[in-house]
């Protein structure tokens, strides 16, 4: 009996080691056949990774007259101070070394930051220059890392076009401006390394690497010189001149180009991240993404068709009072000053309102509204920046007597300046309508934007009209309230505009106006059109002696730097 029990128990022991080595056996089999691959690939992601290299972005440079590039955007390498408490042994020594090779960092203040035994702390400095950088890994102190990044650099900062080149983000993609509008070409292709690692996380070997691309540069139409001139005499005329704010363009009327672009109040892309809240409204270009009413400046254009239209001639004469009623709303002249018998040039060199609406009722407000849309109202104008609007050119069905009649002197519609300065270039170029643009040329990089397409060789008017109104526009300035706007040895033409500020809750602002002039020299074959736009003078009451005289300023130091005479 007693025998039978144990052989009994041994054959249960053996069937249960035979069970358990059959165990053993299959999940050997599954684990090293079954499952080979799944463990293949879980070995490798554990002792390879891909780190990533980041690629320059491109710079942007402005050119002046002798053809020499300067940079106003470009990447710089910049490094944070990382370090590792735990791999340090004497704190107080790194904390003096650190010190004494950033004088930026305090002993004390970093010896409370390291005086643990943690593996990772935040970083103890970020954007260390090079120099600096390189000088601390020489003493290949333990613990203490450099982690290398790029930085955008704009060396002018808020001095010069800081809204017009925007900035780039934390994300490292382009905000705003050209920063924003050309980023796929601007920012290049990072580099990869794919790395074996050991157990403890040593660099072992490279497995494959690619180079990183760097970005394509940027050249711009923009000229250096006349950019900073234009945005000191802004500068100066805004403090002259008590204005909110002001805005000058300066374009080449043959093609589009834009030679200056400036507006002020501004910011400095360098330090975007310090701007919060409605002082963000600072990274927008006034010049294309804001629209105003602009006034009388608006007149020209309205002229100019319904002498293309051949419904007046400059010889055209008529009376006009003090005030004309439309619609049940009585329009008046500026201070309701009453000029009497008048030809059509006079007309523009006294900026008469009652004349201009009688004009577009030759007009017609069909034919009105189509030629301003010629002119690109309405539209955008498709320049290269980010963030343009298209300003407000109300419907056919809305377009009644009293929109045509104000529309006449550049009240009821709205346009961003861009817009007003590139119909001016159609005006007096003989016609054709331009695009506006920045990018002079685009030099490297592995992608590029459209090509830009400047001049459409559209004609908005015929080029007699266009030779016509410049003749009539040069009386405004030598006759007109544009007689501030001359420049020594020069024939200017150009056209005055204070305009009432709409007020949000209906109708307009009684103590605020904006003051533009917008003109262009020289008469006989103008190079350059420049718009001036202040924002609420306070000093004065009209453009004449506000927006006028900037110009003319300008205008004087362009005479001399263009040699036009």
């Amino acid at each position: 009996m007693t025998g039978r029990w144990w052989l009994g128990r041994e054959i249960v022991v053996a069937g249960c080691f035979i069970f358990l080595l059959g165990v053993t056996w299959f999940r050997l089999f599954e684990k090293q056949v079954l499952e080979h691959q799944q463990y293949q690939e879980a070995s490798k992601s554990q002792s390879t990774s891909t780190q990533f290299e980041p690629a320059a972005r491109g710079r942007i440079f402005l050119t002046d007259r002798s053809g020499e590039l300067h940079p106003v955007a470009f990447s710089l390498w910049r490094y944070e101070l990382l370090v590792s408490p735990r791999q340090v042994k004497n704190k107080t020594r790194l904390a003096k070394e650190l010190s004494d090779s950033l004088p930026n960092l305090k002993k004390d203040e970093v010896l409370a930051l390291i005086n643990n035994d943690k593996v990772y702390i935040p970083p103890l400095m970020k954007n260390i220059e090079e120099e600096s950088a390189h000088r601390l890994l020489e003493k290949n102190l333990a613990g203490v890392f450099l982690s290398p990044q790029l930085v955008r650099y704009y060396p002018e900062g808020a001095a010069i076009l800081s809204q017009t080149l925007g900035f780039v983000g934390a994300d490292s993609q382009g905000k705003y401006g050209l920063e924003a509008a050309f980023n796929e070409s601007l920012r290049g292709q990072s580099g990869n390394a794919a790395v074996k690692k050991d157990s403890f996380g040593r660099l072992i070997d490279v497995l494959a690497s690619s180079a990183p691309l760097p970005g394509a540069d940027l050249v711009l139409t923009i000229d250096y010189n006349l950019q900073f001139q234009v945005e000191t005499k802004l500068q100066e005329a805004i403090a002259t001149y008590q204005a909110d704010r002001g805005t000058i363009v300066v374009l080449d009327p043959t093609n589009g180009a834009v030679l200056a672009l400036a507006s002020a109040p501004s910011f400095d892309p360098n330090k975007f991240f310090e701007l919060s809240g409605d002082q963000q409204r600072l990274f927008l270009n006034p010049a294309t993404s804001e629209v105003y009413e602009p006034g009388s400046v608006f007149k020209p254009l309205t002229m100019a068709a319904a002498l293309d239209a051949q419904v007046v001639t400059p010889e055209t004469t008529n009376i006009f009072g003090q005030s004309v009623t439309v619609g049940g709303y009585q329009i008046f002249n500026a201070e309701k000053k009453v000029y009497g018998r008048q030809n059509m040039s006079q007309v523009l060199e006294n900026s008469d309102n009652v004349a201009m609406t009688w004009v577009a009722s030759l007009l017609g407000s069909e034919r009105q509204r189509d030629y301003l849309t010629k002119f690109g109202f309405g539209q955008k104008t498709k320049i290269d920046l980010a963030g343009e609007i298209t300003g407000r050119l109300p419907a056919v069905k809305d377009w009644n007597d009293l929109l045509r009649s104000t529309a006449a002197f550049g009240q009821g519609i709205s346009m961003t300046p861009i817009q007003l300065a590139s119909s001016y270039a159609t005006l007096v170029n003989g016609g054709r309508l331009t695009r506006p643009h920045l990018l002079k040329e685009l030099r490297g990089g592995e992608t590029r934007p459209e090509p830009a397409n400047p001049a459409t060789g559209e004609q908005v008017i015929k080029p007699e009209t266009s030779l016509i109104i410049r003749t009539m526009l040069q009386g405004v300035v030598e006759r007109g309230h544009g007689k501030r706007a001359a420049i020594k040895g020069v024939t200017v033409g150009g056209k005055t505009g204070t305009a009432e500020v709409p007020n949000p809750a209906g109708g307009y602002f009684e103590d605020r106006h904006n003051g533009t002039f917008t003109g262009f020299f020289p008469v006989e074959n103008p190079k350059f059109v420049m718009l001036v736009k202040l924002d609420n003078p306070k000093t004065v009451k009209f453009a004449e002696s506000s927006a006028a005289p900037t110009f003319a300023a300008i205008g004087e130091w362009m005479a001399t730097y263009y040699q036009l005479r």
